[in-house]
C-alpha cells in the first residue's frame, strides 16, 4: 500500500496549530521556517505535504493528498468534491460583513441591491446576500480586504476575524456574520476505502489529544468517611478510581479526569472534604 500523505498549511493562522496537532500524535514536522515540503514518517508509511491552506481542498480533491488539514471557510468557498472527517480545536474565526464606522448602514439588510463588496470569499459572501434575498456585486481580492472602502473600491467587506480588533483599527463596523469557520481534517472519498486503516489511525490519534487537551487527571489523598461524596465531586470516565494506601487504614488515593474548566471548583470541593495531596496533570492522549 503507498503511503497515506497528509497536506498541512504551510503558513498562515492555521499553520502552527495544525503542526504541533501533527508533533503530539508522534510527528515531528518541520515548523514554517523549514524549506522541507514533503517529510515522510513511520519507515515511509505516512507523508506529510506542506501547502498553501487555500491548495489543500484541491489537492485532497485530486488525490495528492489523502487527508489534509484547511479551514471550514476555505473548504466551503472552493466547493471541492472531499469527505468533512472531522472539526479540529484550532483555527476558530468568524467571515463577517463590516462597513465603515461612518457609513449610515447599520445592519445587513441595510444593504442595497447592486452594492458592491470586497472579498476573498466572492461564493461565500454571494450565497450569503442571496439568502437575504439581496443580489450584490463582488470585488475579488487577495488580501488586504480592510483598505477596500478607503481606496473606493467598495464600501462593504466581507473579511475574516478572530476578535474583530484589526477592523476596529482600519475603522470599520461588523454588521453581519456570515460563517463560523474552524480548522477541518478534509478526505479523498477514494482514500477513506482504500486506505482506511491508516486513515483511522490518523483520525483516532487527533480525537484522542483533542479530547485530552480539554481534560485534567487529578489524584489525591482524601478521608474513607468521605468517599460517598467523590461520585458527585469527580464522576471522572467512568467514576473515581479508589486505591488503599500503605499504613494507612483512614485515607485512600483517588484518581479521576475532570474538565479543565471545571478544575478550580472540584479542587476547592476536594480540600472542603479534608483531601491533601492533590495534585493536577495535563493528559497526553485520551481514547474514549
Amino acid at each position: 500500500m503507498s503511503a497515506l500523505r497528509i497536506a498541512l498549511p504551510n503558513k498562515g493562522r492555521l499553520n502552527g496549530s495544525a503542526v504541533r496537532l501533527m508533533n503530539r500524535i508522534g510527528f515531528s514536522v518541520p515548523d514554517s521556517s523549514s524549506r522541507t515540503l514533503l517529510a515522510e514518517f513511520s519507515k515511509g508509511r505516512y507523508q506529510v505535504l506542506m501547502a498553501r491552506a487555500l491548495d489543500i481542498p484541491e489537492f485532497v480533491e485530486m488525490g495528492a493528498a489523502d487527508l489534509g488539514i484547511t479551514g471550514l471557510d476555505i473548504l466551503l468557498e472552493t466547493k471541492r468534491g472531499v469527505e468533512r472527517v472531522m472539526d479540529l480545536d484550532f483555527g476558530r474565526c468568524r467571515l463577517v460583513v463590516a462597513v465603515p464606522d461612518e457609513s449610515s448602514i447599520q445592519n445587513v439588510s441595510d444593504v442595497k441591491d447592486g452594492a458592491t463588496v470586497a472579498t476573498s470569499f466572492p461564493n461565500l459572501t454571494k450565497e450569503f446576500f442571496q439568502g437575504l434575498g439581496k443580489k450584490v456585486e463582488t470585488a475579488e481580492v487577495s488580501g488586504a480586504t480592510e483598505v477596500a472602502p478607503r481606496i473606493g473600491l467598495a464600501e462593504i467587506i466581507t473579511d475574516l476575524t478572530e476578535t474583530g480588533s484589526t477592523l476596529k483599527l482600519n475603522h470599520l463596523k461588523e454588521i453581519g456574520v456570515v460563517l463560523e469557520s474552524v480548522a477541518v481534517l478534509i478526505a479523498n472519498p477514494k482514500a477513506i476505502e482504500e486506505k482506511k486503516i491508516r486513515m483511522d489511525e490518523i483520525t483516532s490519534a487527533m480525537a484522542s489529544v483533542m479530547n485530552a487537551s480539554r481534560k485534567r487527571y487529578l489524584m489525591a489523598n482524601v478521608p474513607k468517611d468521605k468517599l460517598t461524596s467523590l461520585d458527585t465531586l469527580l464522576p471522572g470516565v467512568s467514576g473515581p478510581t479508589v486505591m488503599n494506601i500503605i499504613g494507612r487504614d483512614d485515607v485512600v488515593a483517588i484518581h479521576a479526569v475532570a474538565n479543565e474548566d471545571e478544575v478550580n471548583g472540584v479542587i476547592a470541593m476536594l480540600k472542603g472534604i479534608g483531601a491533601t495531596g492533590i495534585l493536577v496533570m495535563p493528559i497526553d492522549r485520551m481514547v474514549l
